[in-house]
């Protein structure tokens, strides 16, 4: 008998997308969770758990395409077109993940109440939906969570290094890319072989994603999430990254209510990037949490939960939380943007 728990998305392509389902399956709100780059499903554990254990919400997650059990589906390769594609080379779309969230909820949430998080790639997933359909905002998604995530002009990071520095490091990973890009399998083999639990390998990750007092079984779960994740998705969805640009399709988020979650040490998409967001948002409230980094659906799994929860609370007919707060945790709520 299959466990209905799981369940298996047909994207637009074809591709097969899995989804895991935590809660009540007849609750009145649904939440539906998306993730990063290179991550799964997983990093969304803590979230998932949290909000299932509290009642009267359903939570769906889901792997990205390529990402986690979902497979790539015959558009993989129809991403981007040139001169994109001639400086980054061919890979998927952020616009095709857009296409895929909305395969999510056309097939499995046929009504609403919904609340939406997205973190990094996912939260720009969020953004393409929004912009493909934004009759769904105010309608059937009445909230929004964007953590640690961009609009927009992720090709001019800097990893918080001088722009001189910045410059050549950038493009040494295009060129990195594009070699596991030309033989992924090459990769795959090298990349099995990879620790995820030595002092290096944690220091390493803490440095670019997490803050410096982040646990180390964190660290080490999200080194192991990366390492699962095949080289052709790592290699594949850089390009969308790098060409995304959704600032134009924010105004149509503001239909719902929206949470921005930021990290005050984010090297990957540095607090100015939610700054834009939540200006760009009508309504929008934006939360810097101190000392984290771009993992914070991890490292402080708390922070996100809250804002959930007061979304959920929203759309189930409750008050959502109002005024700033500055708590023991180090999360700074900036208040409507």
């Amino acid at each position: 008998m299959a466990d209905p728990r799981f369940h298996t998305v047909i994207a637009f392509d074809g591709a097969e997308l899995h989804v895991e389902e935590d809660g009540d399956p007849g609750a009145p709100v649904t939440v539906v969770l998306a993730h990063g780059w290179t991550l799964s499903m997983r990093a969304w554990r803590a979230q998932a758990a949290a909000l299932a254990a509290t009642g009267g919400v359903r939570v769906l997650r889901y792997d990205q395409r390529g990402h986690g059990f979902s497979t790539q589906g015959a558009a993989w390769r129809e991403g981007i077109a040139a001169p994109a594609a001639d400086r980054y080379g061919p890979g998927p779309s952020i616009d095709q993940l857009g296409r895929d969230l909305a395969a999510v909820l056309d097939q499995l949430v046929p009504a609403g109440p919904v609340v939406l998080a997205g973190h990094s790639m996912g939260g720009m997933t969020v953004m393409a939906l929004a912009d493909q359909r934004p009759d769904l905002f105010g309608g059937k998604v009445t909230g929004v969570l964007l953590a640690n995530t961009s609009g927009g002009g992720l090709d001019r990071l800097t990893l918080g290094f001088p722009e001189f520095v910045a410059r050549p490091v950038r493009g040494s990973i295009i060129k990195t890319l594009r070699r596991i890009a030309a033989k992924p399998g090459r990769a795959d083999a090298v990349r099995a072989r990879q620790a995820t639990g030595t002092r290096l390998a944690v220091a390493q990750t803490r440095w670019l994603l997490f803050g410096r007092r982040a646990p180390r079984a964190v660290i080490v779960e999200c080194n192991e999430i990366i390492k699962a994740c095949p080289s052709a998705t790592l290699a594949g969805f850089f390009p969308a990254l790098m060409t995304h640009e959704k600032r134009a399709a924010l105004k149509a988020l503001g239909g719902a209510e929206v949470e921005v979650v930021a990290a005050a040490r984010d090297k990957l998409t540095p607090v100015g990037h939610s700054r834009r967001l939540a200006d760009g948002i009508p309504g929008a409230r934006l939360t810097v949490v101190a000392g984290t980094g771009h993992m914070l659906p991890m490292e402080r799994p708390e922070a996100v939960t809250e804002r959930l929860t007061r979304l959920v609370a929203a759309a189930a007919g409750g008050t959502a939380g109002t005024g700033g707060t500055a708590d023991t945790g180090g999360t700074a709520d900036e208040g409507a943007a």
